[in-house]
């Protein structure tokens, strides 16, 4: 157990590090945003597409793994649902979001760092094909819920709901990395060594900024919020999603253990960095940033658990 502790204790000294500059004022709330766009929009993407441009087309999508990953969140997403809507009686907008809580890791600004330390041969396929899905099928599906729900409120019709969600995704710099990725592996297409040496650099910044900016995205967050809704969803994050994620990805076949694993560890990570945001948007931003923190908080633990029963 101790050694899984010192493990991922990197991970976290550098969010506490991040937390500390902007704590102390040696970096202001300013520079943190603008180094979250730098990861989202340039260091991420990088990472992203020089991974996949390099892989074999059978590598960077495997069907299987696409299966048991989306059953997976849609199970989550179900038991969140119940939990929310179903036992402690919220409303279906609140429900959905709260639900939304426990369905989506923040894969890239934790999960990926995560992996690099804890894995040998980090299986970075699993990576790809995780923001592959969450990208394409999970969170998509979870905007247009939320948009519905609201919408239903409002008047606005799902057909503009879809529509909206629809641009936001093709706009999405992951996503057109994981597209020109793929593109790229099927037509072993290859770059100019100097962009392939700007995209090693720019890739090799990816992780230890990520961890740098959540961390100091964390300062002023308080615990404000219902606790028993907050736990529930904090818990549901950690144990709930990871352990559908670990049932559907060894029922379904064709899946390599490594590959598995991968999807486990990027599934009992803390929810998207991006969670209170879209909590704003309906009106319970401080709840997601509450709940935010206390589950990056309590992932110390867990993920050392979960590492230490795994064996890695």
């Amino acid at each position: 157990m101790l050694e899984m502790l010192l493990t991922i204790a990197p991970v976290f000294t550098l969010m506490m590090l991040g937390f500390v500059c902007v704590r102390t004022r040696l970096v202001n709330d300013d520079s943190i945003a603008g180094m979250a766009k730098l990861v989202l929009y340039v260091t991420l993407p990088a990472l992203i597409f020089s991974t996949l441009a390099k892989m074999e087309p059978s590598d960077v999508f495997n069907g299987h793994y696409i299966l048991a990953f989306t059953l997976a969140s849609f199970m989550s997403m179900g038991i969140g649902l119940l939990m929310t809507v179903g036992l402690l009686k919220r409303h279906k907008l609140e429900g959905a979001l709260k639900a939304a809580g426990m369905t989506c890791s923040n894969s890239g600004f934790f999960g990926f760092p995560v992996m690099l330390l804890v894995f040998d041969d980090p299986p970075t396929a699993a990576f790809a094909m995780t923001l592959m899905a969450e990208n394409a099928i999970v969170l998509p599906f979870i905007f247009a819920l939320l948009s519905y729900f609201s919408s239903r409120e409002e008047g606005v019709g799902l057909g503009k709901t879809l529509w909206s969600t629809a641009k936001r995704l093709a706009k999405n710099p992951l996503v057109i990395a994981v597209v020109s990725g793929m593109i790229f592996s099927q037509f072993h297409l290859g770059l100019p060594l100097v962009a392939d040496r700007v995209l090693m650099m720019l890739s090799g910044a990816s992780a230890t900024l990520a961890l740098i900016v959540l961390g100091g995205s964390l300062v002023g967050t308080s615990l404000k919020g219902n606790v028993a809704d907050i736990s529930a969803i904090s818990l549901g994050k950690l144990i709930v999603h990871p352990s559908c994620m670990a049932l559907c990805m060894w029922l379904v076949p064709g899946i390599d253990d490594n590959l598995r694993l991968g999807a486990v560890v990027l599934a009992a990570v803390p929810m998207m960095s991006i969670y209170p945001i879209i909590g704003s948007q309906y009106g319970y931003r401080a709840f997601c940033a509450s709940t935010l923190l206390v589950t990056t908080l309590l992932s110390f633990l867990t993920l050392s658990i979960l590492l230490a029963l795994l064996n890695l």
